[in-house]
């Protein structure tokens, strides 16, 4: 009996010392796991990775992420440096920028009147057009804005590409190449070709000043409520390429415009995380 007794004793110590060993290595492997699984970023293409590895080499204080970002961008090349066929010019949450050009024939199919009942200041620009997705948003926005006491209208909507082309290059010719770029689009790399993009002004207060307004700020913070963003943002040049334009915005849905705006991302970076 006391043999017996012995040999189970022994047998629940290997089992506990087992225990011991088994599980600790065990979660050590876990543990490797998990860490690993965190460095993973949702939005890292293994088509990318010696593009991630060279622009981390070239600007070593940039985290992951932030490579990431700027590599997906394409901002490892110059602006106008790489060309991509914007392939889904319809969507709303199409993006059109140094990088990606629309088709020189494309035209949206279902442009409307923008600046309908344009009201005291927005009659000399009555005609301007946008896509018919835009609009009812829009009309919401602008009697939004008639209720806080201003009026909202539409300066310049939707430009064709050979229109765009007159634009800047009267800029090029009137300034410079370089100076051209900074406010202007290259010819089908306009947002407002995709009938998407507004370029708008508040009472008697022209797009160049509209910042001026006295309700400006409680303009801005309305626009995702309506489907809108502000496209280019202050201080945020080098990631748009464009620079800061208070008076531009963006339709791409209520849902997606108040993400973007949630992120604290331009749409360029969002557009490059989730798109």
């Amino acid at each position: 009996m006391k043999i017996k007794k012995f040999g189970l004793i022994g047998l629940i110590i290997c089992i506990v010392i087992g225990i011991i060993f088994f599980f600790p290595q065990n979660n050590q492997k876990e543990t490797k796991k998990i860490k690993k699984e965190k460095n993973i970023i949702s939005y890292e293409h293994s088509e990318n990775k010696e593009r991630y590895q060279t622009y981390q080499k070239e600007h070593p204080n940039l985290s992951k992420k932030e490579v990431i970002t700027l590599v997906n961008m394409n901002r490892d090349f110059d602006f106008y440096g790489k060309i991509i066929k914007q392939e889904h010019p319809n969507d709303l949450n199409t993006i059109v920028n140094k990088y990606y050009q629309l088709d020189e024939n494309y035209e949206p199919n279902d442009l409307v009147d923008i600046n309908t009942n344009a009201g005291t200041y927005g009659k000399p620009y009555s005609k301007h057009t946008a896509r018919k997705v835009v609009y009812d948003d829009f009309q919401a926005l602008k009697q939004a804005c008639l209720n806080k006491g201003f009026e909202l209208y539409v300066s310049s909507g939707y430009r064709s590409t050979t229109w765009q082309k007159e634009i800047y290059n009267h800029m090029v010719e009137t300034y410079s190449v370089e100076r051209a770029d900074e406010t202007c689009s290259r010819p089908g790399h306009s947002e407002h070709t995709t009938g998407l993009g507004l370029d708008i002004a508040l009472d008697q207060y022209k797009y160049e000043e509209v910042e001026n307004h006295p309700q400006y700020q409680w303009f801005l913070s309305q626009l995702s409520n309506y489907g809108f963003i502000l496209r280019y943002p202050k201080d945020k040049e080098n990631l748009t390429g464009y620079s800061y334009e208070a008076w531009h915005i963006r339709y791409v849905g209520k849902e997606l415009a108040q993400k973007i705006e949630k992120s604290g991302l331009t749409f360029d970076e969002y557009y490059a995380r989730h798109f």
